[in-house]
């Protein structure tokens, strides 16, 4: 409902406009909404710093990541992409895709 004044909750919620809520009628206080419940839910940040050890040499350990399709393709037809990046360097190698099934060829 976005940010109504309680009394235009109370209002819809008295007339049966709406559900979910509950409305102290002597009073006109929301005691409870399921949609500020709703969104009011918070998921724990990913961390910025990387926690647990980095590889030891170059290509110990590589994260890859495919990504698409696009909605506009590029000059040369392609519309994903898959990613390469070390853990160590954190180099990143990027090679475009003209189809997903390209990744890994022969599966």
């Amino acid at each position: 409902m976005g940010h109504i004044t309680p009394s235009v909750a109370c209002h819809l919620a008295e007339n049966g406009l709406v559900s979910g809520i509950k409305v102290d009628l002597t009073s006109g206080e929301i005691t409870f909404c399921e949609s500020c419940v709703y969104a009011k839910v918070t998921r724990k940040p990913i961390a910025k710093v990387y926690k647990g050890e980095h590889a030891k040499e170059f290509g110990g350990e590589v994260h890859t990541d495919l990504w698409g399709p696009t909605l506009i393709a590029t000059l040369g037809g392609e519309s994903y992409y898959i990613s390469f990046t070390d853990n160590k360097t954190r180099l990143t190698y990027l090679h475009l895709l003209h189809q997903k099934s390209e990744a890994l060829p022969g599966l």
